[in-house]
């Protein structure tokens, strides 16, 4: 096996034993919660993006997962989404989708200019390259 099917192998042993984990205990606090008539469908809509935004954001810098600063980072842009996203939904009726994935799509931005800024590291290499390996191109002024 090679390492890049060992790493996504990984991956989904991890996110299958997150969701054995998370799906009985929402389902069981659905269920258990005796003051609870109804799901707020706010809140699921607020769960349900922020999965799919972790999701990304650990599959475009999974290179960078053993990095301490890495995860350090995520969890700082995270809490600005918990915290400034959150406030939304916490007060009213939420960000309509038309905001809301605009405003993930800046988070994550904001993740990778800070993992670029800090590690190096963009969603799809290293910061630096050798100057030999970027194509040559001719000057305008050599004609």
């Amino acid at each position: 096996m090679t390492s890049y099917t060992k790493d996504r192998l990984r991956l989904l042993l991890i996110a299958t034993a997150v969701a054995v984990v998370a799906v009985p205990i929402i389902v069981s606090t659905v269920v258990l919660v005796p003051d609870l008539q109804h799901v707020n469908w706010k809140w699921v809509r607020f769960t349900i993006v922020t999965i799919f935004f972790v999701g990304y954001c650990l599959k475009s810098y999974w290179r960078a997962r053993r990095h301490l600063r890495f995860w350090g980072i995520l969890l700082v842009v995270l809490c600005v989404h918990f915290v400034g996203v959150g406030f939304f939904f916490y007060t009213g009726k939420g960000l309509p989708l038309m905001i809301f994935g605009p405003t993930v799509g800046l988070e994550f931005g904001l993740l990778a200019l800070s993992v670029y800024h800090f590690l190096g590291i963009g969603p799809s290499g290293p910061r630096h390259q050798k100057d030999h390996d970027l194509p040559q191109t001719e000057s305008r002024d050599a004609v």
